[in-house]
């Protein structure tokens, strides 16, 4: 049997079987690993200090825990093992339109959001849209092989259990990564259309949302007990039919950091919720429509690559199977003087970053 044939198989059999797993590609690299829990229990984060496994966390939720998958089986595939790309759609042939309800629905909720901006109790509020595709069955290594091949640069990621259901996603966002005392995080806001190397033209909305999220990033690291925080100069960074603005930060770990208060300070960012945090949560919870779930969370490796360590993404660009249909989230970060439309259309843009790939390994 050939690689290509095993990893199919072994999707094909993961996705029948009942099992928990994880099937992800970190960021430039050339393998795919596949963790496997053997029990179908829901294992929960008790101690992010000293558990081990692959985290599944959810935007903000008391009644949803953060889900650790304990790596029961482990195997890699090289990428080139992947089921090939051919006749694939891709995210660069245009715009991905919803329909006027979608529309309305969302041009409704940033005016919400504007309104609460201007009486002065935010600065910043990230609100999403839900759309859904119907859906029977996914064929998962089809559309992971394709997410993985698309975005090549991005932390993707097929993510099942029994008790949470699947997720797909092709995240461009880090959270936080550490090595021993090395710590990494980004910075990622405001968004325009992708249009190659030319020179963009940031406006004071797109700079403040960002500037928003670096200042959180590094007070949140130095309030966990991180030393000597660097913020660097905002740059580009595409990611599909879209490029953000994106700031690299890195910290030293102190003795007094613990993982635990580091992950309550940091996740949720400004950029996935708002500004400040607690009145940003009560707009979204009061007007969003719908609970997020995992959409805005984070997973990724806790302690896998040895002891003190973590590589976790934002789960954005992300998809969840439901019975008869598949959902896609996007988001948006609103300020004061945000142009409803136009925040539409990035929504429409983020959404084409896995649209047309979702419609080509679902049936309805």
């Amino acid at each position: 049997m050939s690689a290509k044939a095993d990893f199919t198989a072994v999707m094909k059999i993961l996705a029948k079987g009942s099992f928990p797993f994880a099937v992800y590609r970190l960021p430039g690299e050339d393998t795919v690993k596949v963790l496997i829990d053997r029990s179908e229990d829901l294992h929960v984060v008790e101690n992010a200090n000293a558990d081990r496994g692959f985290v599944f966390a959810p935007f903000a939720s008391e009644s949803v825990p953060s889900v650790l998958l304990r790596p029961g089986a482990v195997a890699e595939f090289p990428m080139s093992s992947l089921p090939p790309a051919e006749n694939m759609p891709r995210q660069t042939e245009g715009v991905y339109r919803w329909g006027e309800e979608d529309r309305e629905h969302y041009v409704e909720l940033v005016g919400r959001a504007k309104d609460a901006l201007q009486q002065g109790t935010l600065e910043k509020v990230v609100v999403s849209r839900r759309v859904a595709l119907p859906c029977s069955r996914v064929d998962a290594a089809g559309l992971f092989s394709a997410l993985a091949v698309q975005y090549p640069e991005a932390f993707v990621y097929c993510f099942s259990h029994p008790r949470i259901g699947r997720w797909f996603g092709a995240s461009p966002e880090l959270l936080l990564l550490r090595r021993g005392k090395q710590l990494r995080s980004m910075a990622l806001a405001g968004t325009l259309p992708y249009q190659g190397d030319r020179m963009y033209r940031w406006d004071r909305k797109n700079v403040e949302e960002q500037a928003i999220v670096s200042v959180f990033i590094k007070d949140a690291l130095e309030r966990s007990g991180a030393a000597t925080v660097s913020v660097s100069t905002p740059g580009n960074q595409s990611a599909g039919p879209v490029v953000h603005l994106c700031s690299r930060i890195e910290a030293q770990a102190t003795d007094e950091l613990d993982m635990n208060t580091l992950l309550r300070n940091l996740a949720p960012t400004p950029a996935l919720c708002g500004y400040p945090r607690r009145e940003a949560m009560e707009f979204i919870r009061h007007y969003e429509g719908y609970p997020r779930e995992f959409y805005g969370g984070y997973l990724g490796e806790l302690n896998l690559a040895g002891e003190k360590s973590a590589e976790l993404y934002v789960n954005i660009r992300c998809m969840q199977v439901r019975k008869g249909e598949l959902l896609l989230y996007a988001g948006g970060g609103i300020l004061s003087d945000s142009d409803p439309v136009q925040e539409w259309d990035e929504i429409e843009r983020k959404l084409s970053a896995v649209a047309p790939l979702a419609e080509h390994f679902v049936q309805d």
